[in-house]
Parts: structure tokens; C-alpha cells; sequence
């Protein structure tokens, strides 16, 4: 009986162990969906990684003080699908970007499809694989 259990026991901790995962991902209730920040700024990366891509970049407000910011896009497969790739942005790159923030003040936030953008030399980048736009100068 007592080795029945513990089997039974181990297999419920594999179990939860293997679909951990899945309950790990967190959305998006950390962002304030309400709040769009729209701003020139200054791109210092582009982090191609799963599960989300990450652009970093300096806004520099009215006084001149700069500050990083980090968001959050879609998964690398999604965004070479919409026309990105690993070089699409590279440190130094002017940019005007739309984002919400996150709703604790820290510097980072999120683009979604359809109420954030990304301009690069005068052209909106495409966070939709359905309509895909290749940055001019870099593909």
C-alpha cells in the first residue's frame, strides 16, 4: 500500500512539474492597458529570445533626463512572421515608438497589435504576421 502511494505521490509531482510551465506565463495585468505612451527615443538593443522579444531604449524627457525603458513584444517565430528579425533594430537607432507602460511605474511596458506602433525611418513597422512590413535598409 505504502509503495502504491509513493508512486502515486511521484507521478502527481511529475505531473505538476511538467505542466508548471504553462501556468508561469503572465499576460498582460502587470500593464496599464488604458495608458499609451507615444515618444522619440533612442534604441540601446534588441533581444531575440524566446518567449518574448525585448527592445530596450532611452527616453529622454522635457529636462534631459534619460531613461531606459524595456518592452515586451511577441515570441521571435510571431515577429519574423510580421517581418523582423534579429537585426531589425540595433543600438542607436531612432525610433518613435507607442506602448502601454506598466501599471507599477517601472521601466517597462508592452506593444500589442493595434494600439502600439513602432516607426524606423519613417515607416511603421508591422507587429502583425498577417501584414508584414520589412524595415528600408535592413532585412
Amino acid at each position: 500500500m505504502q509503495r502504491r502511494l509513493f508512486h502515486l505521490f511521484s507521478a502527481a509531482v511529475l505531473l505538476f512539474l511538467a505542466f508548471a510551465p504553462l501556468f508561469a506565463h503572465h499576460g498582460t495585468p502587470s500593464y496599464d492597458l488604458t495608458k499609451t505612451i507615444s515618444t522619440k527615443a533612442s534604441v540601446t538593443s534588441l533581444e531575440w529570445n524566446n518567449p518574448h522579444c525585448l527592445l530596450h531604449f532611452d527616453i529622454k524627457d522635457e529636462k534631459g533626463t534619460v531613461r531606459n525603458w524595456a518592452v515586451e513584444m511577441y515570441n521571435p517565430l510571431y515577429m519574423s512572421r510580421a517581418g523582423w528579425n534579429k537585426d531589425t533594430l540595433k543600438a542607436g537607432d531612432e525610433i518613435e515608438i507607442s506602448f502601454h507602460p506598466s501599471k507599477n511605474g517601472a521601466g517597462n511596458g508592452i506593444v500589442r497589435i493595434g494600439d502600439s506602433r513602432i516607426v524606423f525611418r519613417g515607416v511603421a513597422l508591422s507587429l502583425d504576421e498577417d501584414n508584414p512590413v520589412v524595415p528600408p535598409g535592413r532585412n
